[in-house]
């Protein structure tokens, strides 16, 4: 079956091309008569035949019988045609009549046809509702109308201008009809583009490709004005290529669209990159708007400079618009990229941008189980944004960046425009904490080894001669005594100093038994009731290490400052993070940014990767919290 109408179709479309043709090489002109677009309209017409069989051949028989009704008008078209400069001109009876202004009418059909495939296309993805199948039927059958009433009512021009309307329509009537169908080709971008907004997943790229394939109608009227313009008004393009160019508008939707419909509905989705194709596109309208501006500027001036400085000065003009267009676009049909824009601009990344980064991806893809992988410097590998060390795995949105726990990751590219900077903030920032925890470590070795140093070498040294103080003591007298007394206590504080001063300011105690223990050793020595919580599971050492000197500056504030009569100090672990509390029951108004010690506590904390708040307790006191990671 597809055989004999690719056969009757083709015979069709070649006899009456050649008809057409052969009037023109005769010497008679009339307006769709033209070889370059009897040439276009014939190929149009095959295309569509082809796509809407194809089309019908795959299973989409609803889209691929309009393809084939687009396909049915541009043959009839091309047949009047034909008929009208091959029997009209030679006869003037009713037949030549009907075939010359079924002619001059026979270009409103495609047009209005063309439309309602782009409706239909959205309806078969299930995107498109009622209100736009009614909006299609209403498209469709004005354009039938029109061109009944265009066949009865509007005059036909020379050569046929012998031909009188069959009615008579008022001036300001005859201007009027034509609009609500040169309306009707903005109809399918509009019901194209708002469907777009509701695709998710599998149907996005679908919906994307014909929103796309939609425009083609408005930028080939773009070009037909302008060329117009160029053509008949400032003399800068010869009517003859002015002509040629209108035919390529007229045909080119027919020739893009109709194949372009059978890809978007294919088996294989076409490639969904919203922001790349918008950007593409927009930059075509703007570049056809760039070069017919500055055609018409330069038919003003005399030499290339001003004209390439015209065309220059117009682009420079337009490309923020163009900018901003494309951006403006991207966010109203791409409803994940609107929610992350939207998300992005109330958040504050402050000092945890790869968490983020990461609550955000969560919530604008709706995947609570989202991780955000980050690659060190260095090949030292992959962590997640707590700055877990994780294996290399899930989605690569860039060189330093990936995503796991994704279901589908098709919605992720509308993403990454938005977040994009916040991605390289996080990396960045987890590549200073990396370089920062490695200088950490190097310097507690460099510590433990001066420690052992010293206590095999000068401490030793120490303890032998206080000994020997104390031995002394023995043979002096009572005055003596004290004297030696003294000497030897001063020479403990020394030793217990160094001790402290070698090992980081961290006792020998956290090192050897963990961190409940050396706060249990501190906090017993304290005037103040302190109430401790701690887990005796151990944690790492660069852990435990900044928690005992939150603890330990935290404290002393406390007994400085606060006059709390009770301090409670409080670590829990879990999900990969130890988040510690210190509370007391004093004056409060604590400020993190007035002294020294706070501020320096919290650059060491965010150094370790993790966070610290300072806020006033209810009904009275300071509440300090910290949160490390300890994966």
């Amino acid at each position: 079956m597809n055989r004999w109408a690719r056969a009757a179709v083709g015979g069709i479309v070649v006899g009456t091309a050649g008809v057409v043709m052969a009037a023109w090489a005769s010497g008679f002109r009339y307006g769709g008569s033209a070889p370059v677009f009897v040439v276009l309209l014939a190929v149009s017409a095959l295309v569509s035949l082809e796509a809407g069989l194809g089309l019908v051949r795959s299973g989409e028989r609803m889209v691929g019988r309009w393809v084939l009704a687009v396909c049915g008008s541009l043959v009839v078209y091309l047949v009047s045609t034909a008929a009208a400069v091959g029997y009209g001109r030679w006869n003037d009876d009713p037949a030549a009549s009907f075939v010359v202004v079924l002619h001059a009418a026979g270009y409103i059909v495609p047009v209005a046809l063309l439309q309602v495939c782009f409706v239909i296309a959205g309806v078969r993805l299930g995107l498109v509702g009622a209100a736009g199948r009614r909006l299609a039927a209403a498209v469709g059958g004005y354009g039938l109308a029109f061109a009944v009433a265009g066949m009865l009512a509007l005059p036909v021009g020379p050569p046929f201008a012998h031909i009188q309307p069959v009615l008579e329509v008022p001036e300001g009537a005859a201007m009027v009809l034509p609009l609500p169908w040169m309306a009707g080709v903005f109809a399918g971008p509009a019901v194209a583009w708002r469907a777009l907004s509701r695709a998710r997943r599998g149907a996005r790229p679908r919906a994307l490709m014909i929103a796309v394939l939609a425009l083609t109608p408005v930028a080939t009227i773009l070009v037909c004005v302008l060329a117009g313009f160029m053509a008949f008004a400032f003399d800068v393009m010869s009517v003859g290529l002015g002509e040629a160019v209108l035919a390529v508008a007229f045909c080119a939707p027919f020739l893009v669209c109709t194949a372009g419909l059978r890809r978007a509905l294919g088996p294989k989705p076409p490639p969904g990159d919203v922001t790349r194709v918008l950007s593409v596109l927009v930059t075509a309208l703007f570049s056809i708007v760039v070069v017919a501006v500055s055609t018409i500027l330069g038919s003003g001036l005399s030499g290339v400079l001003p004209v390439v400085l015209g065309t220059l000065a117009v682009a420079a003009v337009l490309a923020p618009l163009r900018r901003r267009s494309v951006r403006f676009l991207s966010l109203r049909t791409d409803p994940v990229r609107a929610r992350t824009a939207r998300l992005v601009r109330v958040a504050e990344a402050g000092t945890r941008p790869a968490e983020t980064v990461q609550e955000i991806l969560r919530t604008a893809l709706d995947a609570p189980d989202l991780l955000l992988l980050l690659r060190l410097p260095d090949e030292r590998g992959w962590v997640t944004a707590e700055g877990v060390p994780v294996p290399e795995e899930g989605v690569e949105t860039g060189p330093s960046a990936r995503l796991v726990g994704l279901q589908d990751a098709a919605d992720v590219d509308g993403c990454l425009p938005e977040v994009g900077p916040l991605i390289e903030r996080a990396v960045l920032e987890m590549a200073v904490r990396d370089q920062a925890a490695r200088v950490e470590e190097a310097v507690s070795e460099e510590r433990k080894r001066l420690e052992r140093d010293l206590h095999d070498g000068v401490q030793g040294r120490l303890l032998a001669l206080a000994l020997d103080l104390k031995m002394a003591q023995r043979e002096l007298d009572a005055q003596a005594q004290l004297v030696l007394t003294d000497a030897a206590e001063g020479l403990a504080t020394a030793i217990d100093e160094l001790r402290a001063l070698a090992g980081g300011t961290t006792p020998d105690l956290l090192s050897r038994r963990g961190l409940k223990a050396a706060l249990t050793d501190l906090t017993g020595r304290m005037p103040t009731r302190i109430h401790l919580e701690i887990p005796e599971q151990r944690l790492p050492a660069p852990v435990e290490t900044v928690a005992y000197l939150v603890v330990c500056e935290a404290v002393t504030n406390v007994l400085k400052h606060a006059e709390a009569e009770q301090i409670a100090i409080a670590l829990t672990v879990s999900d990969g993070r130890a988040a510690l509390t210190v509370r007391d029951d004093g004056r409060g108004g604590t400020d993190l940014r007035a002294g020294t010690g706070l501020r320096g506590l919290s650059e060491r904390v965010r150094t370790a990767g993790g966070s610290m708040v300072v806020s006033d307790a209810r009904p009275h006191g300071t509440v300090l919290e910290v949160i490390l990671p300890c994966g």
